[in-house]
C-alpha cells in the first residue's frame, strides 16, 4: 500500500543535497537543452527547484570561499577597509548557505496542481455522430466485480478470475447499454438499429447486417507484451465474451466472420482459456501466432499516412477485409498520452515500415502524444487514427471497458475514489457511436478521479490542455495546427468532424448540453443497475414528474427504490440550486414552479435530482415549465 510522506518536514543533508542536486541538474540539462518544451513536463518541474537550490548552494559556497580568501590577502597587504568588505561578504554568503540549507528543498519540488478543466463546461465543439447524435450510455453495476478483491503479486488470485468478475452481470449491463442507446426492447433490435445507423451514414442505405460481412475488433492487451503481467488490467475477458455472445447469438454473425485481438500483443493463455474456449470458431490474432491464434498479417501497402508527412504505416490486413470495426479500449490513464481510450488504443494498430509484428511497440509515434509534443495547436497523430477510413471510418460502435480501472499504460488496478464509484472499482461500460463524445465522457471521468485522488503522481493528466487540444482537433478543423491538413489516407481528401467534444457541467450532475436542452453536443445517459436484474433507475424514464411539461404545477412521485429520507432538488440549466423539497411527509411532492421562499421562477427547462443517501441512489431528469 502506498503511503503519503510529509516532505515538508524532511530536511536535506549537505551530502544528500549534493548528490540530488548534481543528478537533478544533469537530468534537466540532458532533457531540456535538446528540446526546450520539455521544461513544462511534470518531472522537469520537479527537478527544476532542486537544480536551482543546488546551483544557489554552489554559488554561495564559491562566493564565501572567494571572499574569505580576498579578506586574508587584503589584511596581509594592510588594506583593512577592503579586507573588512570581503569579510562582510564572506559572512553574508556563509549565512545564506546556512539558511538555505535548512529550507525544505524537496517540498519546493512539488508544484501546485491545477485541477481546473482546460475547457468551459457545456460549450460543444464539432458535429455529433450516431443513431442519436452525441449519445453516450454509461451503465454502472457495482456487482460486476468483487469489491473485496485486492491485487497482490504472486497470490494466484487475479482480477479476471470468475470469482472476481461476474460474467452474467456484465452480459446484463451490455444488454441494458445496447437497448438504452437505441431505445429498443431487445438486443436483436438494438443491433439492427446500430447497423442501420452505420450503413445509412456510409451511403449503403437503410440496411442491417448482411450475412458474410466481416467484423474486426481491436482489444487492449498491452500487458501481454514480453512476459505477461497478470496482476495488471487488460481487456476484461467476460466483457469480450458478452460482446461475442451478442453478435453471434443475437445478430446471427457467423463466428468465422469475426476477427479479434490486439494485433501486435499476445493473445495470451488467459484469453485462450476464457474466450477462445467459449467461441472456438472466431478468428484470433496477435503478433506471434500459435496456440490456435493467427499471426497478424500487415497490409502490403503503407495505407496510413500521417498528416505531418513524417511517417507511414501498414495496418492489419483483417482491418481492410472487414466491413465493420469495434474498438474496445480500457478505462485508464497514460504517462505520456494522459488518457488512453479510443484514439490511443490504435497505437496497437500502427506497424513501423519493415518491422515484424512480433517486435512492434509503436514507440516511434510517441513524439506527437500530449506528454511529448507540449502545448496546443500541435500535430496529434491520434487524430489520424480516429479519422482513417480503415479504423475510425469503419467504427460501428465503441465500447469503453470500465469494468476495472487502471493507472498509467501498465493498467495498475485500483479502486476509484470519485463519485459515483465511492472507493470501489469502476464497474462500468460506456457505449456509443460518436468516438469523440465517448472520449469526452471518459476524459471527464478520469479527470475527476485525478482531482479527487490525493496521490496525483499516479494520474498523468497534467497534459490536460494537450488532451483537450487533441479532442478539439478531432471535432473541428478550426483547431487544426497551422500547416497541417488531416488526410490519413493521403488521397487529398481531408477528414471532416469526427464527433463532438464537450465538458460536463459538474462532476455531481454530469450533464452535457443535450441533457440540459441547451445545445447539440453530448448526451449522457447514466444507468445504475442492480445485479442481474438490470433495473435501470434513470429518473426521466420513470415518469417521476407529471404533468411534464407543466403550467401550474407538477407532481413528483417517490420511486419505490428510494427511501423516505430522500430529498428532491431543483436546478436551473446553469446548475444553480432553485429549491429543495423532502419526501419524508408524503410519497408525492407537488411543485408549483417556485424557488426558496415561494417566489415564482422563470419559464424554461429545469433539472430535478433525487438524492437518497440511505440507499446511495441518485436519479435525475428534466421538467419544462411553460406559460
Amino acid at each position: 500500500m502506498k503511503k503519503n510522506f510529509n516532505w515538508a518536514k524532511f530536511r536535506v543533508s549537505k551530502t544528500y543535497l549534493l548528490i540530488l542536486g548534481i543528478s537533478a541538474t544533469l537530468w534537466f540539462l540532458i532533457r531540456v537543452v535538446p528540446k526546450p518544451s520539455r521544461a513544462k513536463y511534470p518531472c522537469m518541474q520537479a527537478a527544476a527547484p532542486i537544480m536551482s537550490s543546488f546551483i544557489i548552494y554552489i554559488i554561495g559556497i564559491s562566493a564565501s570561499m572567494f571572499s574569505y580568501k580576498k579578506f586574508k590577502q587584503s589584511f596581509q597587504a594592510s588594506r583593512y577597509w577592503v579586507g573588512t568588505a570581503f569579510l562582510f561578504l564572506s559572512i553574508v554568503s556563509f549565512a545564506f548557505i546556512f539558511l538555505n540549507d535548512s529550507k525544505e528543498t524537496i517540498a519546493r519540488a512539488f508544484v501546485t496542481v491545477d485541477e481546473t478543466f482546460p475547457v468551459a463546461s457545456n460549450d460543444p465543439i464539432g458535429e455529433a455522430k450516431g443513431l442519436f447524435p452525441g449519445r453516450v450510455v454509461w451503465v454502472h453495476d457495482k456487482d460486476a466485480t468483487n469489491e473485496n478483491f485486492y491485487p497482490q503479486e504472486g497470490s494466484g488470485d487475479y482480477w479476471y478470475d470468475n470469482s472476481n468478475t461476474n460474467e452474467q452481470v456484465i452480459k446484463g449491463m451490455l444488454s441494458t447499454a445496447l437497448k438504452e442507446y437505441t431505445e429498443t426492447d431487445n438486443s436483436s433490435d438494438a443491433w439492427d438499429a446500430i447497423f442501420k445507423s452505420f450503413n445509412n451514414s456510409h451511403g449503403r442505405g437503410d440496411v442491417g447486417y448482411a450475412s458474410g460481412e466481416k467484423i474486426a475488433f481491436k482489444l487492449n492487451l498491452t500487458n501481454s507484451a514480453g512476459n505477461p503481467t497478470e496482476e495488471r488490467m487488460d481487456a476484461t475477458p467476460q466483457l469480450v465474451n458478452a460482446i461475442l455472445n451478442e453478435l453471434i447469438n443475437n445478430v446471427g454473425v457467423a463466428a468465422s466472420d469475426i476477427t479479434i485481438g490486439d494485433p501486435y500483443r499476445d493473445f495470451r493463455d488467459t484469453y485462450v482459456d476464457m474466450v477462445m474456449s467459449q467461441f472456438p470458431d472466431v478468428n484470433y490474432v496477435d503478433g506471434n501466432g500459435g496456440n490456435g491464434v493467427t499471426k497478424t498479417v500487415p497490409s502490403e501497402d503503407m495505407v496510413l499516412k500521417f498528416s505531418d508527412k513524417d511517417k507511414v504505416s501498414s495496418l492489419p490486413q483483417y482491418y481492410l477485409d472487414a466491413a465493420y470495426f469495434i474498438n474496445i479500449p480500457c478505462l485508464k490513464t497514460h504517462d505520456v498520452g494522459g488518457i488512453t481510450l479510443i484514439a490511443k488504443n490504435h497505437q496497437g494498430s500502427y506497424l513501423e515500415d519493415g518491422m515484424d509484428p512480433q517486435g512492434q511497440s509503436a514507440y516511434a509515434m510517441h513524439y506527437s502524444l500530449p506528454g511529448e509534443n507540449m502545448g496546443t495547436g500541435e500535430f496529434r497523430h491520434t487524430v489520424d487514427y480516429m479519422g482513417h477510413e480503415e479504423t475510425g471510418g469503419k467504427g460501428l460502435i465503441y465500447i469503453i471497458d470500465g469494468i476495472w480501472g487502471g493507472e498509467n499504460w501498465e493498467g495498475w488496478i485500483k479502486k476509484f475514489k470519485s463519485a459515483p464509484f465511492s472507493n470501489d472499482y469502476p464497474n462500468s461500460i460506456f457505449i456509443g457511436q460518436d468516438p469523440v463524445a465517448l472520449e469526452s465522457v471518459g476524459f471527464d471521468v478520469l479527470f475527476e478521479e485525478y482531482a479527487t485522488d490525493d496521490d496525483k503522481q499516479n494520474y498523468p493528466i497534467y497534459y490536460k490542455e494537450e488532451i483537450a487540444d487533441m479532442l478539439s482537433q478531432c471535432a473541428s478543423s478550426d483547431y487544426w495546427p497551422a500547416g497541417i491538413t488531416y488526410d490519413p489516407e493521403g488521397d487529398g481528401t481531408p477528414i471532416g468532424s469526427l464527433g463532438v467534444f464537450e465538458h460536463w457541467n459538474n462532476a455531481t450532475d454530469r450533464e452535457y448540453s443535450r441533457d440540459l436542452g441547451s445545445g447539440d453536443g453530448v448526451e449522457l445517459n447514466y444507468y445504475l443497475t442492480n445485479g442481474t436484474s438490470n433495473k435501470q433507475v434513470k429518473a426521466s424514464e420513470l415518469n417521476i414528474a407529471s404533468p411534464n411539461p407543466f403550467v401550474n404545477y407538477t407532481e413528483f412521485r417517490k420511486p419505490a427504490n428510494v427511501s423516505a429520507h430522500s430529498k428532491l432538488e431543483i436546478y436551473n440549466i446553469k446548475g444553480e440550486l432553485v429549491n429543495t423539497l423532502d419526501f419524508n411527509i408524503s410519497d408525492v411532492i407537488k411543485w408549483n414552479g417556485t424557488s426558496f421562499g415561494g417566489n415564482k421562477i422563470a419559464n424554461g427547462m429545469y433539472i430535478y435530482k433525487i438524492n437518497d443517501t440511505q440507499t446511495n441512489t441518485i436519479l435525475s431528469g428534466k421538467v419544462l415549465l411553460e406559460k
